[in-house]
């Protein structure tokens, strides 16, 4: 399945890709995810609410069958659950602003599979046999 993706380039030449879109690792490891897209902010916010809302409001024992198997569904699983939504919804637009925030320049935006193929596509495009690949949108510099 095809996905859009902006690449991104620092003056240095580091590339890097953002998929546009819903983010399913986002979701899965909301503050780990962010503070390893180097958001530190949001992600030390998120980690920290998350964790205090665990602490503040602890969750009583539940059970099967009666036994015992952690705890029930209570404030803090909902307050952690917004918290991952929000982060899979939002995350790829904090990842766009982290980047553009640290110099990195928005170059093109690209229809690839992976993020390596996006990648793939721009170095191919940057070359001077690469007017044949017409699969992107350029982004004029700003």
């Amino acid at each position: 399945m095809m996905k859009k993706y902006q690449i991104f380039r620092h003056p240095d030449g580091r590339l890097d890709t953002v998929k546009q879109g819903f983010s399913f690792p986002g979701v899965l490891f909301s503050g780990c995810w962010l503070l390893w897209h180097k958001i530190w902010f949001l992600g030390g916010i998120a980690t920290a609410v998350g964790l205090a809302v665990y602490l503040i409001f602890p969750s009583t024992e539940g059970y099967i069958y009666g036994i015992p198997y952690g705890h029930r569904f209570g404030f803090a699983d909902i307050v952690n659950l917004v918290i991952m939504c929000v982060v899979g919804v939002l995350g790829n637009g904090w990842r766009t602003t982290s980047l553009l925030e640290r110099g990195f320049e928005n170059v093109l935006t690209v229809s690839a599979a992976t993020p390596d193929g996006a990648k793939a596509q721009y170095l191919r495009h940057n070359t001077p046999t690469g007017a044949q690949y017409g699969d992107f949108e350029r982004r004029e510099p700003s």
